[in-house]
């Protein structure tokens, strides 16, 4: 059975009354047909709506719609347990409007945004997707990607082309063949019906494309498209923005990060990449020190650790501090071992809860901590001249640390 898309007629119907005459069952939950449904399935990268379905003055959650081709049946994903909807039953259908115009907003300024591409610059739209946090849309330019200037030139056309409020029609023909009179931008040829979507006015629209999501009446109520950045995909320009709504709100976002950022640096906000420069600067003067005092402390630290083990002849040395991170201690301890004969040292870093296994003899590293790390809740592995175990705790990292110094002789 078709389901009588509203949505089609009337983007702007919120609401419907409709019967059920189809029942799914998936994970628990009623998935319903209805005889007519103002919701939107999920396609041409459009997300589904969301709202309600009420039966017999009880309330459900419809958490998406998907369809079976473009004059199938629409059936309604709802949060209502098995066996809630009978065949016959009278429901009302109610969609989540601030979503369903959210979505218009963005899918009519994706088409504008991607005409504008193609009337500059001869670009072509080869993907689309509506997500969350921004719209994408991948321009092929055969392999050129835009410039800055070119995005702000293609913004500037595309917000002025909205401000001008164009009316946007929505025509649909019997198929593919008769929609060819229109002056789509890009042919896609396809069984059944055809919808084409125009903004402007005939001879010369401000772009026309075939598309069967939901459009508002006029460009104007678009708002605003806000390009935020392009990189490249697959030898083409991905584009990110977002429209109406969803660009207004991140824009306010990132206009009040820029004032606390420019509040915290104590410059106005057009100095802020030039202060973040100095501060990159200053970062790497501090690393470059850092990493000379870092390696005059290991050598030290190096001196006083051969002096220990030379003076012992024990066969383990154990060593903790929280100085050194686990790879700087590792290192330290190659160097160390590089130097001794026969001694199996034992590096801990309390802060990581980390003991490393480093032998310059015949002991197996991987193996002592394969073998005895367990009993210590600990975990790890490694090879025969260095390994390292993983502890929940430092008093058992330090216990299995005791335990190898008793059992290696």
């Amino acid at each position: 059975m078709t389901t009588k898309r509203i949505y089609r007629e009337d983007p702007y119907e919120t609401e419907c009354v409709s019967e059920v005459v189809g029942i799914r069952e998936k994970s628990g939950k009623d998935i319903i047909e209805c005889s007519m449904s103002v919701f939107y399935p999920e396609g041409g990268g459009q997300p589904s709506d969301r709202g309600t379905v009420s039966v017999a003055g009880r309330l459900y959650e419809v958490t998406a719609a998907h369809d079976e081709g473009l004059e199938g049946p629409v059936w309604h994903y709802t949060d209502a347990p098995a066996g809630t909807f009978s065949l016959g039953d009278e429901v009302t259908l109610a969609i989540d409007w601030d979503q369903r115009f959210s979505n218009m907003q963005r899918h009519l300024g994706e088409h504008m945004l991607s005409g504008t591409f193609n009337t500059l610059f001869g670009g072509v739209n080869k993907g689309f997707h509506m997500g969350d946090d921004y719209v994408t849309i991948d321009i092929d330019l055969g392999g050129r990607m835009l410039t800055e200037e070119e995005l702000d030139l293609a913004g500037q056309h595309v917000n002025e082309a909205i401000w001008a409020d164009l009316p946007v029609t929505i025509t649909w023909f019997d198929d593919y063949e008769s929609s060819r009179v229109m002056p789509v931008r890009k042919e896609v040829p396809h069984d059944g019906r055809v919808s084409v979507v125009m903004v402007g006015d005939l001879p010369d629209p401000y772009d026309c494309i075939a598309c069967c999501g939901t459009h508002p009446s006029s460009s104007g109520q678009v708002g605003l498209v806000s390009i935020y950045k392009c990189e490249p995909n697959k030898g083409m320009n991905r584009i990110f923005f977002d429209c109406g709504q969803k660009a207004l709100e991140r824009l306010n976002s990132d206009s009040r990060m820029l004032t606390e950022i420019s509040r915290r640096y104590s410059c106005k906000t057009a100095d802020i990449i030039s202060r973040l420069d100095v501060e990159a600067e200053n970062i790497s003067n501090l690393k470059g020190r850092l990493s000379v005092l870092a390696s005059y402390a290991a050598e030290k630290e190096k001196a006083s650790i051969l002096a220990d083990i030379n003076a012992s002849d024990a066969p383990v040395y154990t060593y903790s501090s929280d100085l050194f991170s686990v790879d700087e201690l590792l290192k330290l301890g190659f160097a160390a071992a590089a130097e001794t004969c026969g001694k199996l040292l034992i590096m801990m870093q309390p802060e990581a809860k980390t003991c490393i296994l480093i032998s310059s003899g015949d002991q197996k590293c991987g193996k002592l901590v394969k073998e005895n790390a367990q009993t210590y809740n600990g975990r790890g592995g490694g090879r025969d001249d260095n390994a390292r175990a993983l502890f929940t705790s430092e008093k058992d990292m330090k216990d299995f640390a005791r335990a190898l110094e008793e059992m290696v002789k």
